[in-house]
């Protein structure tokens, strides 16, 4: 009797594994949400960019489970088309650096303020703009050429100090030392110790072809011995750059010097962005990341946000590390009830499809169980096809819902078919105890007649 209970067992087990290891196509309502697509002709190919609740709604993070549907529900062949954003090439060039002090006018006028170098080189500026300098430095583009270049950023460097320190400055940019614009107010200078770490905020963001830059600090508090000892341009050169979609988190706030950021679902971000809520504030930083509700803290850098009139600091790159959580500590700062804000950067997305059967497709997403089955785009597109970008658009229409939030957590049959394995062996196993109990039993109260 109990061979053939263990042999029914372990035959039900290999039946029920072979139904599980067959896949089934896919289906509009293996999917949780979807919307239409409107196309116009016959062509065999369109495009698509994503809608935004895509990003939000899909479960996996590289978009394994995004399908298109005919109007047959057959699941149609598509591609993600190339990305157009590129990484960012700089140039660098060293700037001359003169340290310059107040000097007399060399007019007289008491409209006028002026400042010297040691080598001689004087610039006036008006007494709005110069009578309350504490420090000063002047940066000139090298070489004799009459087109300065387009500069994006000046980073600084200065004989490091053993205290911590931080200041602000302006900055104001001319092409012959007589007429003078300003560039920027406020900009945080900073060289901040914490433990063995150094937080430090060199550079200048700035925009402009101009020969010469001009650095005034007028804050009274400013460093007595900070000294500028040498100074780099840094030139851009940006390709054109891919359409970002901006993702808020939910804010959840710890301390006055802590909080933590979550998205619904991990996002592959591009970059993120994080702004004091405080107008004309500085904020030093430590950044951490976690990839899942799961993982733990990841340090991620330690950086200086500040919310300052006339300058927009770039965002932090991530070149699309998965992140679900962002965590912000402040550096020897607080922000009270004033949380800074953060917004993920993604890059949106385009695919292409290849038009088969009949309208009206379908644009489907959301399925935990759902495989990668995007093409190549080169394998989908013939050679044929040399201007990708040009192919006719499909249209979003009305947004349905297919199988429901129910898919979201759906496993696949792979899945199933492992458990549904590991169950059955843990019976076989549970069966095969209770056999040799039985056994044992047996031959106990056999020996015990016998004694």
């Amino acid at each position: 009797m109990k061979r053939i209970v263990v042999n029914a067992v372990l035959l039900s087990a290999i039946a029920l594994a072979g139904m599980a290891s067959g896949h089934a196509a896919d289906k509009p309502e293996d999917f949780a949400y979807g919307t239409s697509l409107s196309v116009e002709g016959s062509e065999p190919y369109y495009q698509i960019a994503l809608p935004d609740k895509v990003y939000t709604q899909s479960v996996w993070p590289d978009l394994r489970d995004v399908r298109v549907f005919n109007g047959q529900g057959q699941n149609l062949p598509f591609a993600w088309l190339p990305s157009s954003t590129l990484a960012v090439a700089e140039k660098n060039i060293s700037l001359r650096v003169y340290k310059m002090n107040r000097a007399a006018s060399a007019s007289g006028s008491p409209g006028e303020v002026s400042l010297r170098s040691g080598s001689g080189l004087e610039v006036t500026l008006r007494a709005e703009e110069g009578q309350t300098t504490q420090r000063a430095w002047l940066l000139e583009t090298g070489g004799k050429t009459q087109n300065p270049p387009d500069i994006n950023q000046i980073r600084l460097e200065w004989d490091r100090l053993s205290d911590n320190w931080q200041t602000s400055v302006d900055v104001l940019s001319s092409n012959d030392l007589k007429s003078w614009y300003s560039v920027a107010e406020a900009v945080p200078l900073m060289d901040l110790k914490s433990g063995s770490d150094r937080l430090l905020l060199n550079a200048l963001d700035v925009e402009g072809a101009q020969k010469y830059w001009l650095i005034l600090a007028r804050d009274p508090r400013a460093v007595p011995k900070l000294n500028i000892v040498a100074a780099q341009a840094v030139v851009h050169m940006r390709p054109p750059a891919g359409d970002m979609l901006a993702l808020s988190p939910r804010v959840q706030a710890i301390s006055a010097a802590e909080a933590h950021y979550f998205w619904a679902q991990p996002q592959p971000l591009n970059a993120v962005r994080i702004t004091p809520a405080v107008s004309n504030s500085v904020l030093p930083l430590e950044i951490e990341y976690r990839s899942s509700a799961s993982d733990s803290w990841h340090p991620l850098a330690k950086q200086v946000a500040y919310a300052v009139r006339g300058y927009q600091p770039v965002p932090l790159a991530l070149n699309g590390e998965v992140i679900q959580g962002i965590r912000l500590k402040g550096i020897h700062q607080q922000w009270g009830d004033d949380v800074p804000e953060v917004t993920g950067l993604r890059e949106k997305r385009t695919l292409a499809f290849n038009a088969q059967g009949n309208p009206p497709f379908l644009l489907a997403w959301g399925n935990n169980a759902a495989t990668p089955q995007a093409l190549s785009h080169t394998l989908l597109l013939p050679p044929s096809m040399p201007d990708i970008s040009a192919l006719p658009l499909a249209y979003v229409g009305d947004a349905v819902t297919l199988g429901g939030e129910a898919r979201l957590t759906a496993t696949d049959p792979a899945q199933r078919a492992s458990l549904l394995n590991k169950i059955l062996l843990w019976g076989v196993l549970l069966l095969g105890v209770a056999g040799l109990v039985v056994l044992m039993l047996r031959v106990w109260r056999e020996f015990k007649r016998q004694g």
